[in-house]
């Protein structure tokens, strides 16, 4: 696994990216990108987040993804279309 690669996880009320090589602990924030590996490979999804604090993920077009905790993930800065 890269230095950027991590797994999923939940804490302090937010989603966050751990395991990485040699990093601390990334906690998101609503309007971060995230990539999950999947079925597929990697899809990159964007984070976000209610006023009621409900986090949920989209991928670029718009759908919800299922993301969940233990899921490889890492850390990139905008989406890139396929």
């Amino acid at each position: 696994m890269a230095g950027q690669e991590g797994f999923l996880d939940y804490g302090s009320g937010r989603y966050k990216l751990m395991g990485r090589a040699g990093q601390g602990d990334y906690y998101f924030h609503a309007g971060d990108w995230l990539e999950v590996w999947g079925e597929r490979g990697w899809l990159p999804v964007h984070v976000l987040a209610d006023l009621s604090g409900r986090w949920y993920f989209l991928d670029g077009n718009g759908a919800l993804v299922a993301v969940s905790l233990g899921m490889r993930g890492r850390r990139v800065n905008e989406w890139q279309a396929m």
